[in-house]
């Protein structure tokens, strides 16, 4: 905390990310540091690790919410064998990213073989099934009702569309045969299974607007400054504003600035080092920080490098039970462990 006689904190209060009106506010103190919480509205992070292996023992087990909220879930999903069904979320767009493992994936519009550091984009109403697993595979999954839109900013600097997006392959002998298929349908919390005589996944060809866009994180670039900040650049768009990310990757910048965000809950995904985003270290760590609560954030000039992506979400967000079991009270200066974390509260 600075004294009077100190610098001086500036605190940015921000409405509509940064698109709406911003103000100022000039304080003696640094305003993240808190010394503990009462109440379940408070920064956490997640280690996916943590999340037991055995809640996907069962082949049939589905992804697993840590962070829930109006029309918006985060997700984490592990498989080490096929799925011997097929599923269509008929409510809600996702956006799975496979932080480890390898799969092929069928889906209504063709087969794509699955990598880390993949991003797939499936939109409401497309069936899609796990038909091979080559290692075992972890994803990061956000479910969303809103529509999303592969649609990077200052393309192709970040990411080159043309060349690094792609779609599904139609491949009819992927086609099983004769025999008895389930899909099972997801709307909301709930879920319905149909059954078919036939597979009723794999497609001869395809016409028309891609529909499953894919692309790997590899490929997406940081925009960086000489001098000052920069927001980091948007990769996949919704219309409305509602549900947005953003890479986050080591980039030149100065470190961003105290801030109150008005509007969005901000989700952040450490995907990869081997250089630590200020006290995240590990792939597959998770941060929440709620809208409204003042944060700063690390540093992103790391020249030892890092990936990450950012989900904000006008949808305020609250833990699962499973966010719960899992999740560690955050300090929002170097989005490390809190401090009263080992204490009760």
């Amino acid at each position: 905390m600075s004294s009077p006689d100190g610098p001086p904190n500036i605190d940015l209060y921000t409405r509509n990310g940064f698109a709406g009106p911003t103000a100022s506010v000039v304080r003696a103190q640094y305003s993240p540091p808190y010394t503990r919480v009462r109440g379940s509205y408070a920064p956490h992070r997640f280690d996916v690790h943590d999340l037991s292996d055995a809640a996907f023992a069962d082949p049939r087990a589905l992804p697993v919410a840590v962070l829930e909220g109006a029309g918006v879930t985060v997700e984490v999903s592990r498989r080490s064998e096929p799925t011997g069904f097929a599923i269509r979320n008929v409510l809600a767009d996702e956006l799975h990213y496979v932080l480890e493992g390898s799969a092929r994936l069928d889906t209504d519009f063709g087969v794509l073989h699955l990598q880390p550091g993949d991003f797939v984009l499936l939109p409401r109403a497309v069936t899609y099934r796990y038909a091979e697993i080559g290692s075992p595979l972890r994803e990061m999954i956000v479910v969303t009702e809103s529509q999303l839109a592969v649609d990077p900013e200052n393309q192709p600097g970040v990411l080159n569309v043309d060349l690094h997006v792609d779609a599904p392959v139609p491949d009819p002998t992927t086609d099983r045969g004769p025999g008895e298929y389930e899909v099972v349908i997801r709307h909301g919390a709930e879920f319905t299974s149909y059954f078919y005589d036939y597979d009723p996944v794999p497609c001869l060809a395809t016409v028309g607007a891609p529909i499953v866009r894919r692309f790997n994180i590899e490929n997406v670039h940081g925009l960086g400054v000489t001098a000052g900040g920069l927001m980091p650049p948007r990769l996949i768009n919704d219309a409305t504003t509602r549900t947005l990310f953003y890479y986050l990757g080591n980039r030149r910048s100065d470190r961003p600035p105290v801030h109150h965000n008005a509007d969005y809950d901000e989700v952040i995904f450490y995907v990869a080092g081997p250089g630590h985003y200020g006290a995240v270290d590990k792939p597959g760590t998770v941060t929440w920080t709620p809208k409204g609560i003042i944060h700063q954030g690390p540093e992103e000039d790391v020249p030892q490098g890092y990936e990450a992506w950012l989900l904000e979400t006008r949808s305020p967000l609250s833990l699962t039970p499973t966010g719960r079991e899992i999740g560690t009270l955050m300090e929002t200066g170097q989005f490390g462990i809190h401090p009263s974390a080992t204490r009760t509260v």
